[in-house]
């Protein structure tokens, strides 16, 4: 068994809805609760607009149903997914998707 199909972290995807006519999104779905790895990417100490610090951590996991715009709850904090997640495709046994998460 791969460390891809034994996460040790849970992480519940929100997905985004279909724009709205004001330009914001609504709700698409029921959230999704998927095992994942999570590993630190970067984080500076003084962030821009009033943040106190711009924290990015990076999902990896055999399949992730995220997108960009979408809200994940991870470590009882909220995170917004950073760009498209990236689908690793070859063989069976490697593919997995991977996406970045930054701090709300």
């Amino acid at each position: 068994m791969s460390l891809l199909d034994r996460g040790t972290e849970t992480v519940v995807v929100y997905p985004a809805g279909p724009t709205r006519p004001d330009g914001t999104r609504g709700p698409a779905g029921t959230p999704v609760t998927v095992s994942c790895r999570v590993q630190p990417v970067s984080s500076t100490p003084d962030g821009d607009d009033g943040y106190t610090d711009l924290t990015t951590y990076r999902l990896i996991g055999r399949s992730l149903p995220a997108g960009p715009w979408d809200r994940v709850t991870w470590d009882d904090r909220d995170w917004s997914v950073v760009g498209q997640p990236e689908k690793w495709r070859g063989s069976p046994r490697i593919a997995h998707d991977t996406a970045l998460i930054r701090r709300r």
